[in-house]
C-alpha cells in the first residue's frame, strides 16, 4: 500500500502548528525565590496585642513580581498585609515596603524559629494563569508580658505608701524624695519573680541620683506586686528648679511602660 506523501506532510505541518500553539501560551518562567530579598527589623511585641510591621522587599529580578504580599509571619498571627506590585530592576534593583499587621501570641511562646513569609505572583503555567512562588527569611520575634506601673508618685515618706500619690514633689537640696508605685499584670500569662525592674532616673543629673528596683514576685493573670517604695536622693550642691524624672517599667532592655514625675528644687 503506497503512503500518500502529501498527506504525511500535511498531518506533520498540523501537529507542528498544534505544539507550537500549546508551547506559546507558557509565559515567561517565574522569578526565582533567591532573586527576591526579604528583611525585617527585630520585632518586639506585647502578648495579644496588635502591632504594624514593616517588611522590605528586594527584587533582583529584571521580571517584575506582582501581589507581593506578607503570606506568614510565625509565630505571630497576622490580620492583614498590603499587597503591591514591584518592577523588575534595571540599572539597580527595586526596593519596596510593606505593611502587615500582626497580633502577638502568648508571652512564653517558642520564638526560636520564627520567620517571616511573602508571597508573589509571577511568570505563568501552561493555563496561562499565574504561578505563585514564595520567599521566606529568620527573624528576630520577643513576646513580652502586657505589665504596666500603678499608683505611681511622691507620698512623704516610707511609712505613708499607701497614701495617694502626686505627680509632683517640692523639697530641699540634700533631702530625698520618696516615689510609691507597684506594679500589675494586665496579660494572661504569669511573669516570673525578679524578671522586672523599674528604673528611676532624674533627666538632670545635677539634681538628683538614680536608682532601682526589681519586682520579686511572681503575678498571674490581673496580679499585682507589693507596694513599693524607693528613696531618690536630692543633691546637697542641686540647682533649685524642676527636673523630670522617668520611671520606666522593664525586662531585659525592653521598656514595658514608662511614666514621668516631676521633682522641684527650692532654695
Amino acid at each position: 500500500m503506497r503512503i500518500n506523501t502529501k498527506c504525511i506532510l500535511i498531518a506533520v505541518l498540523v501537529i507542528s502548528i498544534l505544539v507550537s500553539g500549546c508551547a506559546s501560551q507558557k509565559g515567561p518562567e517565574p522569578v526565582n525565590p533567591e532573586n527576591v530579598l526579604v528583611t525585617v527589623s527585630p520585632v518586639a511585641i506585647k502578648e495579644y496585642q496588635e502591632q504594624t510591621i514593616v517588611i522590605t522587599v528586594e527584587n533582583n529580578d529584571t521580571q517584575a513580581i506582582d501581589s507581593v504580599q506578607v503570606s506568614a509571619f510565625d509565630p505571630l498571627l497576622i490580620m492583614g498585609s498590603d499587597t503591591l506590585n514591584i518592577p523588575g530592576k534595571i540599572d539597580k534593583t527595586s526596593k519596596s515596603s510593606i505593611d502587615v499587621r500582626v497580633k502577638a501570641p502568648g508571652f512564653k511562646t517558642e520564638t526560636t524559629n520564627s520567620s517571616v513569609t511573602v508571597s508573589y505572583a509571577s511568570g505563568s503555567d501552561e493555563k496561562g494563569n499565574p504561578v505563585i512562588r514564595d520567599r521566606s527569611a529568620p527573624v528576630q520575634i520577643t513576646i513580652l508580658p502586657d505589665a504596666k506601673l500603678q499608683f505611681l508618685g511622691f507620698v512623704k515618706n516610707m511609712s505613708t505608701l499607701r497614701d495617694a500619690t502626686v505627680p509632683k514633689w517640692e523639697l530641699k537640696k540634700g533631702e530625698n524624695a520618696t516615689i510609691s508605685f507597684s506594679v500589675k499584670n494586665n496579660g494572661q500569662s504569669t511573669i516570673n519573680a525578679n524578671s522586672l525592674v523599674v528604673r528611676f532616673e532624674a533627666e538632670n543629673e545635677l539634681m538628683a541620683g538614680n536608682t532601682s528596683i526589681y519586682i520579686e514576685q511572681a503575678m498571674a493573670k490581673n496580679g499585682t506586686s507589693y507596694t513599693k517604695g524607693v528613696l531618690l536622693p536630692v543633691k546637697s550642691d542641686s540647682p533649685n528648679g524642676e527636673t523630670e524624672v522617668k520611671v520606666r517599667l522593664l525586662m531585659d532592655d525592653y521598656v514595658l511602660d514608662e511614666q514621668t514625675l516631676t521633682l522641684v528644687v527650692k532654695l
